[in-house]
């Protein structure tokens, strides 16, 4: 209650009136806004002054030297307010406050609080009600004389009961009962002694919980004293005393910050942080007003919240229904191994505990709804899970919804859980034995053709493995070690008899898949997928269907009504977007085995590898919002996990490991200069993009992003060839690079060398070519861009030609499906920077069957935005190897670059002569 309250101007009748209307729910009146604001202003003391009349309450306050009134009206139809303010909400805010301060009223004058004390008001036969009763700052005496005037004076004012005339008057006691008078007339008199008040109070999942009880004499049952069990009862009606004990429950307990429910009668304390405070020093005063019986549950709330601890049980099951080991690379059909497992799934039995207690059923439940913050479980008290394993156990149960089969989950899901130290796993013996299976070598190696080299023999085995123990794998070997032909023999030593296979790859590479296994394997029935000739074609046996992605997108409508028993993605890049077409089509195939093959997993980022792996191994990786979360949170941490993660089901070997009869490869940067027409429309082109885009590089990749990589193009078409401008038509002596290009060639062509250039520009290529033309009328040269149709032709013409000759690859051209081993020298015009994406094309040269030392020159133009980023991409090579062994990985700018003027600003103000720089050599 507040120390300093209003003016209260009552009668008895008054307070019987607004009592009997305070037992019901008034709140539902008002907004949330005016609750809020009314109990402000009753809290902060604002109002002057309360008057009550059994018709009405008057609520006044003063704010700021204005007075302002508010009249509720509660009649038959409801609650209505006037007011002599037209702020409706206002109105409504202080009749709020003012039904706070009946409630507070109401209570003081049927129970004080313990330590006060209050004489209740003797009842004088004769009529003459003597006796006092003492409010906060003062008493007024209660007199009769055969009137029976009765003041019932509490607080700051004076209530005079009207006169009666009978010969005694009930007076409202201080006790919380009202004095039985005698004779006839008597206003507001009560009949028979009042009841018992007992309150019930049960530990329950939703809070603290109490009902009020009537206490009858002693052997009879507790009726219900409030709610719609109490009218049912027949206890509808209650004395004035008992009403006054009920209204005064109501105000301790909305004190109490409980919450009434009519129809239950039941009261509801929710808050986790009021409860224990509550039990450790509320209750103890209310047992001197009330009877409290309290159940023992209630105990366990004092000791404070307890950590609830999840674990993990991994046994393996048999599918309840469905075709066992037909794995849907959708993530909605996982199914399970290999001979000895295969059609086994996986169960994770989930056990909660707290301490050495586990939960039941119901109990986590009950934890799990409330989505891990704490919650009262009666049995042990206030519980919670914390934040990172609850999140964690979260995401695990969205991965096994996603990646579930026919009642059990896939076992390499385990592999996931394992690397989550949030969560404790417990494995049973079934699952440990083909956990350990999975990660030990092949037990029988099959019996494999001659001419594989022993790496090559490694990959068979270690592919034939995987498809034994029921999991798929991607084999990411290092551009030129033959995955394509591990592949095939793979299928030619482990069929598949009773279903076809498929591969699919760039349209480029089919023709390379039908030399290869012609070569190698020429019993294998091929086939190829297009427009009329598709799946639905009879054939006498199981055939391997090879498939363009586009084809295989056209096609996709076909996929859900087929089964193979091989699916191969080559180049599997080329499903690094998971939202892509191409991308939801290989998503859709369903097949017992898959196999990916990729030098360069990750061109450009992680999220690459997720696509790679929600083909391979639904689930492995959690959902894209979680894995793409994780590396945003700790991206060191996830890199390492996933490192250890993948492990089982990643092959990857470069040439410089296995391929020991490979000569050496030798990479130099060959800083050429500027003319004077490169370096003044740099220098112009630096100046307006500084302009528009300000110096922030983070701001201008996310505000201005078409402006920002505009920018870098135009600067690295400037560094290549001022003519690949739009607005400039120069000779090519203003290009400083082809003029050094041309004076390398002539080295190197003189002595009958073949040579590689390289470029992602194919107008720059068109420039090349016509220096060629002009210095070198006699060399041979062939060209090889995305727009060339038969791939074939100028890459054997190359190969074949005798004596010296140059070949013009586009970078996006050199991606798939070619070797240029017969050259041994190899020029980056304007070097790539992922270097994933240009290892891949220098690897064109540098692969099996290259006798001789590869020299690769990376031409940088000094002093420009081409050295800054070479020279960052040397400084954090470990970037790209952060993953899987040099696989590559992201390249934000803004993460090594702050100021846009120190990225592009051209800062060599001397010439450097031609030289070859940071030589490394493999």
């Amino acid at each position: 209650m507040q120390s300093h309250g209003p003016k209260r101007v009552y009668t008895p009748q008054s307070l019987e009136f607004w009592f009997d209307r305070l037992e019901r729910d008034w709140a539902d009146a008002f907004s949330a806004e005016e609750l809020e604001e009314g109990r402000r202003i009753y809290r902060d003391g604002e109002v002057r002054e309360l008057e009550l009349t059994p018709k009405d309450a008057i609520i006044h306050r003063r704010v700021e030297k204005k007075d302002e009134y508010a009249v509720i009206e509660w009649g038959t139809e409801g609650l209505a307010v006037r007011s002599s303010t037209t702020d409706r909400s206002l109105a409504h805010a202080l009749a709020v406050a003012g039904l706070h301060e009946i409630e507070e009223l109401v209570a003081d004058e049927i129970s004080p609080l313990p330590g006060e004390t209050k004489p209740a008001v003797d009842a004088d036969p004769a009529g003459n009600g003597h006796g006092t009763l003492n409010g906060k700052d003062g008493n007024a005496p209660a007199n009769g004389g055969g009137n029976g005037h009765g003041l019932a004076p509490n607080g700051h004012g004076t209530a005079t009961n009207g006169h009666g005339n009978g010969n005694g008057q009930g007076k409202l006691a201080a006790g919380g009962t009202l004095a039985a008078g005698q004779g006839d007339g008597a206003s507001g008199a009560a009949t028979g002694p009042s009841r018992t008040l007992v309150l019930v109070f049960k530990t329950k999942t939703a809070g603290l919980t109490f009902q009020a009880f009537w206490a009858e004499a002693e052997g009879k049952a507790r009726v219900p004293a409030l709610g719609t069990p109490a009218h049912a009862n027949g206890n509808g009606h209650v004395t004035s005393a008992e009403r006054a004990k009920l209204i005064g429950l109501a105000a301790y307990a909305r004190k109490a910050h409980f919450q009434y429910h009519q129809e239950t009668g039941v009261y509801l304390m929710e808050s986790l942080v009021e409860i224990p405070n509550f039990l450790k020093t509320v209750l103890p005063a209310w047992r001197k007003l009330f009877v409290i019986d309290l159940d023992d549950k209630a105990a366990n709330l004092l000791k404070g919240t307890r950590t609830v601890e999840i674990e993990a049980v991994a046994e393996m099951v048999a599918p309840a229904s469905g075709s066992a080991g037909e794995a849907m690379g959708s993530g909605t059909a996982t199914g399970g191994a290999g001979s000895g497992a295969r059609g086994m799934g996986l169960d994770l039995r989930w056990i909660f505990r707290a301490g050495e207690r586990m939960l039941t059923e119901t109990e986590v439940n009950a934890l799990l709804k409330k989505g891990g913050a704490p919650v009262i479980l009666p049995n042990l008290g206030i519980v919670s899970l914390p934040t990172e394993k609850w999140e964690s156990f979260r995401a695990w149960r969205e991965n096994l919804e996603q990646t579930q089969a026919a009642g059990a989950a896939s076992p390499y899901l385990v592999f996931s859980l394992f690397n989550d130290a949030r969560l404790k796993l417990t494995l049973s013996p079934e699952i440990d034995a083909w956990r350990q299976r999975v990660l030990s070598a092949p037990e029988a190696p099959p019996e494999l053709p001659e001419v594989l080299r022993p790496y090559q023999r490694r990959g068979v085995e270690w592919l034939a493995h995987l498809c034994n123990v029921g999991c798929h794998g991607l084999l990411a070997d290092e551009m030129g070690l033959g995955k394509t032909l591990q592949v095939i023999t793979l299928l030619a030593t482990r069929p598949e008899a009773d279903r076809p296979s498929l591969v699919v790859c760039p349209a480029s590479v089919v023709p390379v898949w039908r030399e290869e296994i012609a070569r190698f394997q020429p019993d294998l029935a091929v086939d190829v997928l297009k427009t009329g000739n598709d799946f639905t074609k009879p054939s006498n046996g199981p055939v391997l269907w090879l498939a363009s992605y586009t084809q295989l997108r056209k096609h996709r409508e076909l996929l859900a009504a087929h089964e193979f028993g091989y699916v191969i993605l080559d180049e599997g890049q080329f499903i690094k977007n998971p939202d892509a077409k191409v991308t939801q089509a290989c998503f859709a195939i369903r097949a017992r085995h898959r196999i990916v093959l990729t030098g360069t997993p990750l061109e450009n980022r992680q999220l690459d590898l997720w696509s790679i792996f929600r083909f391979l191994l639904p689930g492995l990786l959690g959902s894209r919002s979680s894995f793409e979360s994780a590396l945003l949170v700790d991206r060191a941490g996830t890199l390492e996990r996933l490192r250890v993660q993948l492990a089982p089901f990643i092959l990857r070997r470069t040439k410089k490991e296995v391929a020991q009869e490979l000569p050496e490869k030798i990479e130099m940067d060959l800083l050429c200069p500027l003319t004077d027409v490169q370096r003044a429309e740099y220098a112009r082109i630096c100046t307006e993009g500084l302009q528009r885009l300000g110096d922030d590089v983070g701001a201008a990749m996310r505000e201005k992003s078409f402006g920002f990589l505009a920018l870098l193009t135009r600067l690295r078409q400037t560094c290549c060839d001022p003519d690949m401008l739009p607005w400039l038509k120069s000779p090519l002596a203003d290009s400083g690079k082809i003029a050094l290009l041309m004076e390398k060639l002539a080295e190197v062509v003189s002595s009958g060398h073949k040579v590689v250039i390289f470029s992602q520009f194919v107008m720059f290529l068109d420039r090349v070519r016509a220096a060629l033309n002009e210095r070198f009328p006699e060399l041979p040269h062939f060209e090889l861009t995305g727009m060339t149709l038969d791939r074939l032709k100028p890459v054997q013409q190359f190969q074949n030609a005798p004596g010296a000759a140059v070949m013009l690859v586009s970078l996006k051209a050199a991606g798939t499906g070619i070797t240029l081993h017969a050259a041994d020298y190899v020029f980056l015009l304007d070097p790539w920077w992922n270097p994933a994406v240009e290892a891949q094309a220098v690897d064109r040269v540098h692969r099996i069957g290259q006798t001789n030392t590869v020299f690769v020159y990376r031409m940088v133009t000094a002093g420009t935005i081409e050295e800054r980023i070479q020279a960052l991409k040397e400084e954090k090579r470990d970037l790209f190897e952060k993953l899987v062994g040099g696989l590559g990985g992201d390249f934000d700018l803004g993460q090594h670059f702050t100021s846009l003027r120190g990225l592009v600003q051209l800062t060599s103000q001397v010439e450097p002569e031609p030289e070859l720089a940071a030589y490394t050599v493999d």
